[in-house]
């Protein structure tokens, strides 16, 4: 996980699939976790600055900023966004 903003890049991915697999609620909840959505500094995939370098280290060579985005628009702004307000933080979409 090579992010320089720290988005836990393999977590984000497990809750985008599990919202499919599971529930999009299972899968929102793994995002709250993977993204410490409830923390001082979450580090959601709307943080990223497509540097590409997650790209570059990617074996399987897939577009990794172009999925966070498929993130994104799974789970942001939504709940994110409310959960974001309550703790009295500004940083969403």
């Amino acid at each position: 996980m090579p992010c320089p903003k720290g988005i836990n890049i393999p977590g984000c991915f497990a809750a985008y699939n599990a919202s499919y697999a599971h529930s999009w609620f299972t899968g929102l909840s793994q995002y709250f976790t993977a993204s410490a959505v409830r923390t001082n500094e979450p580090k959601l995939v709307s943080n990223c600055v497509k540097c590409g370098k997650c790209a570059r280290h990617c074996p399987q060579h897939i577009d990794i900023p172009g999925r966070l985005d498929d993130v994104r628009r799974r789970f942001q702004p939504g709940p994110v966004t409310a959960v974001l307000k309550a703790f009295g933080k500004t940083r969403s979409s």
